[in-house]
């Protein structure tokens, strides 16, 4: 009888390894599943979704109506960028060229920057130049002040050491 128990466990042992088994993969089925979800989602978001709104491309060599209509597009906007540009040919710029316009551009940023730092120093001033003068003189008056008293505590110091 023992064997035939034995008999009977050993299949279901089994039976729950098989088991156990089958759950763990359903387990990575529903993980995946859920990554798969998520990509698809990604795939369908605004990022991807870009191309399909783009205009058909035109095939240049099929349609010469279009390609007349490409090339007058890009005369207007030759005829206005050289309005713009004052009548310069900007195709005839080089790199020598490129490189002083970069260095100008440069000094008036270093101008600018310190231009901005003189007006800096008149933050906090009233916009009417006689209240200004005012108040500039009443903070040169307070500096004095100061000066004075940095002065006095100095000579305090240097008489308390002797």
């Amino acid at each position: 009888m023992a064997t035939t128990i034995a008999k009977v466990k050993q299949p279901a042992g089994e039976a729950d390894l098989q088991l156990q088994r089958v759950e763990t993969l359903h387990q990575q089925l529903k993980a995946e599943q859920a990554r798969a979800q998520e990509l698809l989602a990604r795939l369908k978001g605004e990022e991807y979704q870009t191309a399909r709104k783009q205009p058909p491309k035109v095939d240049w060599t099929r349609d010469p109506k279009a390609l007349d209509m490409k090339v007058s597009e890009f005369r207007e906007r030759a005829k206005r960028l050289e309005k713009v540009s004052g009548g310069k040919n900007n195709l005839d710029i080089g790199i020598p060229e490129l490189k002083a316009e970069e260095r100008e551009i440069r000094d008036l940023e270093a101008r600018v920057s310190g231009l901005e730092g003189r007006v800096r120093g008149f933050e906090g001033l009233p916009p009417d130049k006689e209240l200004a003068l005012m108040e500039v003189e009443k903070m040169r008056k307070e500096l004095e002040a100061l000066a004075r008293r940095r002065d006095a505590m100095f000579e305090g110091l240097v008489e308390g050491d002797k």
